[in-house]
């Protein structure tokens, strides 16, 4: 990192009333279930900023100070860190004063313990967006990266598994979560939003709401931007009564956790017996070739993470090979991967430009 590189990213900053302080709160959630669209949501607010994935959730977050680690480019390690840095003092520039300093990172919900004993007064918000919305999105990711932002193999039945492993995180924390409606929340209305911010401590009475109506609430769409579910995806979802999960989370409002605990806590009970054979009935149906190795690395490298449904699915044929990640397993994956990349450019290559 060059020294130019490091004031470049630094220069004509000036904060006007911002004092330095703790990280206030984070968002997460299963990734594709509209964390960055909640961002934006409630970066209208003019005294909460919300940093795009600026902070991983492996680092210590009680070394995070607002504002200077947010602009502190000594980290970066390419083009790419210091323009999101960049960004970051932009957006600052237009504030006055932020009271509620806090970052996004989809999967906080695999260091959600850690992180909080980090910051005792950090406050948590989980967007929920149902399976049946999240996996489509997963796979049409899958389909479509050209250049392995998106690991071949990586489909919706991972974003599954994770979803089981935010739930119990989030019933476990020994603090409250605020449950934020992807649905309602983001395509329909305000109220959550409001709700979200007087959860933070901001002022609700103070928020863009015009701005909000007129940027945030898309236009209705007619679904065919979707990737239909596969049957296996589809059986999955129904053997594990997901429509009953979406009825005790997906609410016309922002909720707590606390408040459906009890249901959440009951749901998980009554799927233990038959989430083992469910996931390896649709791992099994699963024709992507690159699943397996994919899945194996996958589980490598989050092992400690995904520890709590690894035991929650601890029959499970196919979490147990997953596990089982040698030599052999490693290049194949690294050839499976390679081998995906390139088919995916050929194809790109013979369609030819849209």
């Amino acid at each position: 990192m060059s020294k130019i590189s490091y004031h470049r990213a630094q220069e004509t900053f000036t904060p006007s009333v911002m004092m330095a302080h703790t990280l206030d709160f984070i968002v997460f959630g299963v990734p594709r279930s509209g964390t960055k669209a909640l961002v934006r949501a409630l970066n209208l607010h003019p005294h909460v900023y919300c940093a795009l994935e600026r902070f991983h959730f492996r680092a210590d977050h009680s070394h995070i100070r607002f504002p200077d680690s947010f602009l502190d480019a000594s980290d970066a390690r390419d083009e790419q860190a210091l323009d999101k840095i960049k960004r970051i003092k932009k957006d600052l520039a237009k504030k006055e004063e932020i009271a509620h300093a806090g970052n996004k990172l989809p999967r906080y919900y695999f260091a959600l313990h850690r992180i909080n004993r980090e910051v005792p007064a950090l406050k948590n918000i989980w967007i929920y967006r149902s399976p049946y919305g999240f996996m489509q999105s997963w796979n049409r990711r899958e389909l479509a990266s050209q250049r392995g932002q998106w690991p071949a193999g990586q489909v919706g039945l991972f974003g599954l598994l994770e979803l089981f492993c935010c739930i119990e995180n989030c019933l476990g924390l020994g603090k409250d979560v605020l449950v934020f409606p992807y649905e309602y929340g983001l395509n329909r209305s305000a109220r959550p939003t409001l709700q979200a911010l007087g959860f933070l401590g901001a002022d609700p009475g103070l928020y863009a709401r015009k701005q909000f109506k007129k940027r945030q609430l898309p236009k209705r769409q007619d679904g065919s931007h979707r990737l239909a579910l596969k049957d296996y995806e589809e059986e999955i979802l129904d053997a594990l009564k997901v429509k009953e999960l979406d009825a005790i989370l997906h609410q016309e409002r922002s909720l707590r956790v606390s408040e459906v605990a009890a249901p959440l806590r009951d749901y998980l009970r009554r799927i233990a017996a038959i989430l083992p054979s469910a996931i390896d009935r649709a791992f099994a149906a699963c024709d992507n070739p690159a699943v397996p190795s994919y899945g194996q690395d996958y589980v490598r490298r989050n092992l400690a993470e995904l520890d709590g449904v690894l035991k929650l699915a601890r029959d499970s044929k196919t979490l147990s090979g997953f596990q089982r990640f040698g030599p052999y397993q490693r290049l194949k994956s690294l050839y499976v991967q390679r081998w995906a990349l390139k088919r995916r450019l050929a194809s790109i290559r013979l369609l030819g430009p849209a």
